[in-house]
């Protein structure tokens, strides 16, 4: 006969009473009596207790393996790294601010403009502080150049007069990012205890918001930091000048298997960085000048990118206590192989010790430099006008500003505000959204595989590489059509995109598209449309004003910001929203008219031409267009009211003259 006792006893007074019930019935002549006092009680006791402990410590276990149960963030950090996701820390808020510098004036091309010979550089180590909290720039601020690293124009200036009238100087203000948290520099010289199979470094703070750069110099005794310029040299190895020793920057990666990282090209002569770019090589913008102001066009820059191979990298990811650990690769390709060894044995051995697919290790005897934030948390959010003070300037000038004194006199006129307020500050993630992030982090993919992954993956290319206004995707026959519009200075849509964007855009979907995609891209249509709206307005309101309302209305309606290529227009919604204005009685008609050639697009819409003749066509001549544009008013009963949209075009009413009223009082 089998022994055993319920299996259902989870407590010290379940298991007691069981084992009291199995030695009664198995072993009565053992014990008669399990008084308090007693050999047998005790033993029984002993034995209920280990099993009550053994049994709560499984349930314990089995409870943190799942993970809608676990409860140690250190079970979830686990999970989480072994689902593959990259567990974020504290994030420190972000916000615009406005840099301010007075320069002199200089006299050219028969005009005034501001004299940028002496046009500052502010670099990117510069602390600006709101009280005790501090926030440091992602960019130089090159006052001379008109655009942002990302290819972004954000410089303005206006003119200082005295009481005559006469320009005696300018300010000239240019917009820049700062981010929340304080940089630090870990500093270690590499000894061979440290150099093996993915060496961790972990960093000595515990607010560590994330790792900027990490470069290595070849030498063990050095008493000079690298400046931060240095950090951000998109190049594995470089020298600063030639004299300079060499320096080997890490980038960091989502994984070590990871093989490209998108970067701008940068410009090398024989190892030793020159230029990061070119300025006086682009005329991609427009300033005008007058008296009074100065009208800058906002345009774009675009950068040349391309997929370069890595091989030095490293990953990041925080200990279970708070602290940032940094894991280097596997491989080292700085070993010899004996000369005196077979040709075989060389190629054997070299697989071995030169393996660089999760990365190379840094060599003995280097000193390592981790630059690193540390800060953030909700409290950096802050209000506009808070940031206005600068804890530490750091400038530079460029070589045409020769005058101590001017160079010193615009270094003290610099100042800063935040126009807006900073956000996006966060504490690191508890362990309840440790866990939703693991559960949405298990659909996601670094790769192209929907027609929707394509266009998404399209439209998060870095900005500095450009970036369509609008693409839209289709597959057919096993081939991807992309097809992409862009805007021009004005914000009208434009068909012909940049050489330098088209060749960013095939280079970085490259490395996502599956192996047998064929990518084409090609320009999308643009339907030029113009409005004739009949309405009656109420002869108690300002005329004018009504239809400056119903024009604005349209023009709101029509906005491409608000649809996206392939969306159709619904007339009805439109006469709705025109009929809500005050002032309007009734909408007796509204045409819309296809306009096209000239300056307009050569695309026509396909819709049918409304006949002359009848009931809901108006007589000749009445829309007004544009000198060498033709037009045709569509059949919008033909087609339901509705605008459809082909899949790789755009409704786009290009001038505010296109929309036109005719009103009658009532």
């Amino acid at each position: 006969m089998e022994k055993h006792i319920n299996y259902l006893a989870r407590t010290f007074e379940d298991y007691r009473t069981e084992l009291i019930k199995f030695s009664n019935k198995y072993y009565p002549e053992m014990a008669d009596s399990y008084s308090d006092s007693s050999v047998g009680s005790w033993f029984i006791d002993i034995m209920a207790s280990v099993s009550d402990n053994l049994g709560y410590h499984i349930d314990r276990m089995y409870q943190e393996n799942n993970i809608n149960s676990a409860n140690l963030k250190s079970t979830v950090l686990n999970i989480a790294r072994l689902n593959g996701l990259k567990v974020p820390g504290p994030k420190g808020s972000t916000c615009e601010v406005r840099f301010s510098c007075i320069l002199g004036v200089k006299s050219e091309n028969g005009g005034y403009s501001p004299n940028y010979d002496y046009a500052p550089i502010i670099k990117r180590s510069t602390t600006v502080s709101a009280g005790n909290y501090s926030f440091h720039l992602t960019e130089d601020v090159d006052f001379a150049e008109q655009f942002n690293k990302d290819g972004y124009s954000n410089r303005t200036f206006y003119p200082n007069r005295d009481t005559n009238g006469s320009i005696t100087s300018y300010t000239v203000t240019k917009t820049a990012v700062v981010m929340n948290g304080l940089m630090r520099v870990y500093k270690k010289v590499l000894t061979d205890s440290d150099i093996k199979p993915f060496m961790e470094v972990v960093l000595p703070d515990t607010n560590v918001m994330n790792v900027e750069s990490v470069i290595c110099k070849e030498a063990a005794n050095l008493s000079v930091d690298p400046d931060f310029q240095e950090y951000y040299i998109n190049a594995e190895e470089y020298r600063k000048t030639e004299q300079a020793a060499k320096t080997y920057r890490f980038f960091e990666m989502d994984c070590l298997a990871d093989q490209y990282l998108y970067l701008p090209e940068t410009n090398f002569e024989n190892g030793v960085i020159n230029d990061y770019y070119n300025s006086e090589s682009y005329v991609d913008y427009e300033e005008s000048i007058t008296d009074d102001e100065v009208i800058s066009k906002r345009t774009t820059r675009i950068y040349k990118g391309k997929w370069v191979p890595i091989t030095q990298k490293f990953i990041t990811e925080y200990t279970d206590n708070g602290y940032m650990k940094l894991i280097f690769g596997s491989g080292s390709e700085y070993k010899s192989i004996p000369d005196d060894s077979t040709k075989y044995y060389q190629y054997r051995t070299s697989k071995i010790i030169n393996n660089d697919m999760l990365g190379v290790l840094p060599k003995e005897g280097w000193t390592m430099y981790v630059l690193y934030n540390i800060g953030g948390g909700a409290e950096t959010n802050l209000a506009p006008g808070a940031i206005n003070n600068i804890s530490l300037l750091s400038t530079d000038f460029h070589d045409t500003a020769t005058s101590p004194q001017e160079k010193g006199r615009v270094q003290s006129s610099i100042s800063v505000i935040n126009a807006s307020p900073s956000v996006g500050g966060k504490s690191a993630p508890s362990t309840e959204e440790l866990k939703y992030m693991i559960k949405y982090n298990n659909s996601a993919q670094e790769r192209c595989v929907t027609v929707k992954d394509y266009k998404n993956r399209l439209l998060t290319m870095p900005p500095k590489y450009g970036a369509p206004f609008r693409a839209s995707v289709i597959e057919e026959n096993n081939k991807i059509k992309i097809s992409t519009l862009g805007l021009d200075s004005s914000g009208r849509l434009d068909k012909s995109l940049p050489e330098t964007l088209v060749n960013n855009m095939i280079e970085y979907m490259s490395n996502y598209k599956s192996i047998n995609d064929y990518i084409e891209m090609r320009s999308g249509k643009i339907y030029n449309i113009g409005f004739l709206i009949d309405v009656f307005v109420d002869k108690s309101y300002n005329t004018a004003s009504v239809m400056n309302n119903i024009i604005n209305k349209v023009q709101e309606y029509m906005d491409v910001n608000n649809h996206d290529m392939g969306e159709d227009i619904f007339i009805g919604d439109l006469e709705k929203e025109i009929m809500l204005i005050d002032g309007v009685l009734s909408l007796i008609n509204l045409s819309v008219y296809n306009i096209y050639n000239g300056s307009y697009s050569m695309d026509k819409c396909p819709f049918p031409e409304l006949e002359e003749g009848t009931c809901s066509s108006p007589s000749l001549n009445v829309f007004k267009t544009h000198t060498g544009a033709e037009s045709y008013q569509i059949d919008l009963d033909a087609i339901d009211r509705v605008l459809y949209c082909d899949y790789n075009a755009m409704y786009e009413v290009k001038n505010i003259n296109d929309i036109q009223l005719r009103v009658k009082e009532r």
